[in-house]
């Protein structure tokens, strides 16, 4: 009796481990329909409207404030976990 894998090996696949996989596996993902990529895009579209261009690197007075606040809630809330 002849002994046989039960999964074929795909010689394309480098790895042993890729190697023992079923074929159907390793096999491309499909692509999204035009309906989706349409939908995908009104989406981005909508939500640049809805946020205007700003730059991230402009911190302004409240971010140093909303920062500091946490870090300092932060500070006393450990320091009062480690007493």
């Amino acid at each position: 009796m002849m002994n046989r894998p039960l999964v074929l090996t795909s010689e394309a696949a480098r790895h042993p481990f890729r190697r023992s996989l079923p074929a159907h596996v390793l096999r491309a993902m499909p692509s999204f329909e035009p309906e989706v990529i349409a939908a995908q895009e009104r989406a981005e579209a909508k939500s640049a409207l809805r946020s205007p261009n700003v730059d991230p690197r402009a911190l302004t007075r409240a971010d140093g404030k909303d920062f500091l606040l946490a870090f300092v809630s932060g500070f006393v809330a450990f320091s009062l976990w480690l007493a």
